[in-house]
């Protein structure tokens, strides 16, 4: 099951989007390519100290006021830490750092003076940067050996507990149940455990570790543990599930002179999951990892699918879908798992089974049509909906360091799937769901089956003379059979479909580095695909139509993507990036049966469609400048275009409005759509002085989209821009107490002027969201912050029911102990 997961926290700044995708093995040579080592001018360091060095004096001062914070025992950034000599030596996820004997050379000095562009340690407004002379002492230190403290501090710490006691208040005026879906949290009283940790060695490599959080009243849950033994195996266990929310309010038509429509229920979704792992780590032993997972949904969402008000009963024209709707969820997923790598003659081939239980149940409920000023009808709809499958995955992945100029990868994966579906149809009376009022299309026999072969191989060469090139090619064949049967007041309708995919996709690229200060990149892309599609429906209902049909069709697509282009940095204070993608998509469609028991036979939608092309372009340019120490900025253009062409066959349809008649359409090429956006942004990182950092990003966007029928009265063009600030200040007040601040502001304006003939499907907005806080801290364990939290929101296209303004108190203090 594919799972994503959008966090928004409130207290934390921007929601960051988080998602788990799985990948062949394309994407892992391409990042791979990605990466180029940055040259760095070692003469701007400043000579190593004429001192002898005693480490008590002259480092561990430094690293405690600078570096132990992120790089001490209590979760290391980048896995690399500085509290013990042997694992300073060892590195982290960077590689080395230290170099003994040779401080010119260590990447630590290169971060901490600041010669290295995204690298600078400390970085910006969390501690002042180290100044000159502490550089040397940190170069001499290198270079005379890396010598430890001569009195160790005694015996490791067996254990360890940090916790952050949370309590919060929110206080909402205007649509609660707006903030809530804005802000992913609940308004009013919730407290607990912001995190918490405990750590405990228990020798000989071995070592335990729990950690979470809690929010009692925010239904925000989180528990991991893991018991580990070095080189031998582990296991682990954890829970996590959170709340996510939605408003409940429908849409909001002007000419109707009332306010939109709303549920009055407090629509939301439990996500959670809970799993447990074993795995085996032994020396020169396959890797092996056996797990089980469970992943749940559970609760109501809202929909787009509303239900019509109507302004005036004689006039159909009058109708608006502006009711709102919902969605009841149910979904359960067993996931198992085992994972086997090892390395046999300088292969590693590692291989990965995923065997999947998917059990979903949904339930959708739409009120009846009602004309405008009428109560609402007790009368609804609901469609139940269920699916069950049953998925096994399983991935083979080989790879080998042939020559140091050539790498080389593969892999197989197949997949099946087998499951069935069932979907009930029924009018029903709300406020007694016993009460039927009729019975619609019902089904409890469709089947499905899907299986797929995926072969992948890739390869990368070089560098020779700078210059290297990547080549990745992946086949896939994917067959899917489906049948069913549905019954409908005594009607019976039979109906399969078959499909058989094939797709061939071919990626290759080039860099060269030996121009100086520059980067060269071209990389194309191509795909070949092949679909093969049956699908027919028969209606025992003695009435022939267009509901009575057999197609079989063959498509194919033709996919070809061109990117190039450069990085240059012809000074360390300055760089420019710039590249254009070209895309184009082309698609035909050949109609080998195409019957159905209409009027005009083989002309229905969508087998009078012969060919579809989409044609984009992508350019992109971006300045970075750091001319002096204390500012930073960064310039950003982006221009993209996109053409939808549509080629057709002649086509009769009828139409009912404002009189019936049969109309003859030519048929043949028409662009079917056109898109354009430009954007802008700036992001700037201001350093008056040590103690304050300031940064700004603005970003600025507008596009429009039109189709072939744009610029009539019911469908305008689609347009409009969004403009947003992103804002924060950081102050370091004294050695114990810090002052931050952030603001944030997003305006978007898609309004479109087609109240009278159309639905306007735009939106219009402001929202202000800003975040002040104090953080004191208290000898070495205790530490306290104190924030509060101002945010608005401004709707004008819903009529203003969506607006509201809320004010937030967080306080919250972490204990580290011992």
């Amino acid at each position: 099951m594919r799972r994503e997961r959008y966090r928004g926290q409130m207290f934390l700044g921007v929601a960051t989007p988080v998602m788990a995708l799985p990948h062949l093995l394309l994407a892992l040579v391409m990042a791979a390519l990605s990466a180029v080592a940055a040259d760095v001018d070692e003469s701007k360091l400043p000579p190593p100290a004429s001192v002898q060095i005693e480490f008590d004096r002259d480092i561990k001062p430094i690293f405690e006021k600078a570096c132990f914070r992120c790089h001490g025992p209590e979760r290391p950034k980048s896995s690399f830490r500085l509290d013990k000599r042997e694992l300073a030596l060892k590195g982290g996820e960077h590689g080395v750092d230290i170099i003994p004997g040779q401080s010119a050379k260590s990447p630590l000095v290169h971060y901490v003076a600041r010669l290295v562009e995204d690298m600078e340690m400390p970085p910006e407004g969390k501690v002042d940067p180290l100044t000159q002379e502490q550089i040397a002492l940190v170069r001499a230190w290198i270079d005379q050996g890396v010598k430890w403290s001569e009195n160790p501090s005694g015996p490791e710490t067996k254990i360890r507990f940090v916790a952050t006691p949370t309590i919060r208040w929110i206080s909402v005026s205007g649509d609660r149940r707006q903030f809530r879906e804005h802000s992913w949290v609940q308004d009013e009283w919730s407290g607990g455990f912001q995190d918490f940790r405990f750590e405990e060695n228990l020798g000989e490599g071995e070592k335990f570790i729990a950690e979470g959080r809690t929010f009692f009243g925010a239904h925000d849950y989180q528990l991991k543990m893991s018991l580990e033994k070095k080189e031998v195996g582990f296991s682990r266990f954890g829970f996590e599930q959170y709340r996510r929310y939605y408003d409940d309010t429908g849409g909001y038509y002007a000419p109707f002179a009332t306010n939109s429509f709303s549920l009055n229920r407090d629509l939301f979704v439990d996500i959670g999951r809970a799993w447990f792992e074993m795995g085996l780590t032994l020396p020169r032993w396959p890797r092996m990892v056996l797990g089980y997972e469970y992943q749940y949904k559970d609760g109501s969402k809202s929909t787009l699918q509303w239900s019509d008000v109507t302004a005036d009963r004689r006039n159909p024209e009058s109708t608006r879908a502006i009711f709102p709707a919902f969605k009841e969820i149910d979904e359960k997923v067993h996931v198992l798992k085992l994972d086997v790598g090892h390395e046999i003659g300088g292969v590693l081939v590692e291989d990965s089974f995923r065997g999947e239980f998917y059990d979903l149940a949904t339930r959708r409920v739409n009120r009846f049509a009602f004309v405008l000023g009428a109560p609402v009808p007790n009368r609804a709809v609901r469609y139940d909906e269920s699916h069950e499958h049953f998925q096994a995955v399983n991935s083979l992945r080989l790879e080998k360091q042939l020559r140091d100029w050539l790498f080389v990868s593969g892999g197989y994966l197949f997949s099946k799937l087998d499951g069935d579906a069932a979907f009930n149809l029924a009018g029903f009376v709300p406020s007694d769901p016993s009460v039927l009022l009729f019975a619609g299309d019902t089904s409890n026999r469709i089947l499905l089956e899907r299986r797929s072969h995926i072969f992948n191989g890739n390869a990368l060469l070089g560098p020779w003379e700078g210059l290297s090139f990547f080549a990745g090619v992946q086949n896939e064949w994917t067959r899917e059979e489906g049948l069913g049967s549905t019954v409908d007041s005594d009607i019976a309708r039979a109906f399969s479909s078959d499909r058989d995919k094939m797709v061939v996709e071919e990626n290759f690229g080039l860099r060269y580095t030996k121009i100086p200060f520059t980067v060269l990149y071209a990389d194309t892309r191509f795909q070949q695909e092949r679909i093969d599609h049956f699908e027919q429906q028969f209606i025992d209902d003695d009435f022939d139509n267009d509901q009575d049909f057999l197609r079989d069709t063959d498509a194919s697509s033709d996919l070809k993507e061109y990117r190039t282009g450069l990085s240059v940095s012809p000074w360390r204070r300055a760089s420019f990036h710039a590249s254009f993608r070209h895309r184009l998509k082309q698609n035909d469609f050949d109609h080998l049966k195409d019957f159905d028991a209409s009027d005009f036979p083989g002309s229905g939608y969508p087998a009078f469609i012969r060919a579809r092309d989409v044609e984009s372009d992508d350019v992109e340019a971006k300045v970075v400048t750091h001319w002096v120490p204390w500012l930073k900025t960064t310039l950003k253009y982006q221009l993209v275009a996109t053409d939808y062409t549509t080629v057709t066959d002649p086509n009769r349809v009828s139409l009912f409005v404002p009189i019936a008649r049969d109309v003859d359409l030519p048929g043949g090429s028409i662009l079917a759509g056109d898109y354009d956006a430009h954007v802008y942004s700036m992001n700037a990182t201001f350093i008056p002085w040590r103690r304050l950092y300031l940064s700004s990003t603005f970003s600025y966007s507008d596009s429009r989209i039109i189709t072939g029928v744009n610029n009539g009265a019911a469908l305008v063009p689609y347009s409009g821009d969004v403009f947003s600030v992103v804002s924060s200040a950081n102050f370091a007040v004294n050695q114990t107490t810090d002052w931050q601040a952030s603001y944030t502001f997003s305006r978007a304006d898609y309004a479109q002027k087609n109240d009278v003939n159309g639905f306007p499907s735009g939106i219009a907005y402001d929202r202000h969201g800003i975040v002040t806080g104090i953080t004191r801290r208290f000898k070495k364990n205790i530490t306290t912050n104190l924030q509060y939290g101002f945010f608005r929101y401004d709707e004008p296209t819903s009529g203003g029911v969506n607006n509201y303004t809320a004010h937030a108190i967080l306080a919250s203090m972490t204990v580290l102990l011992p």
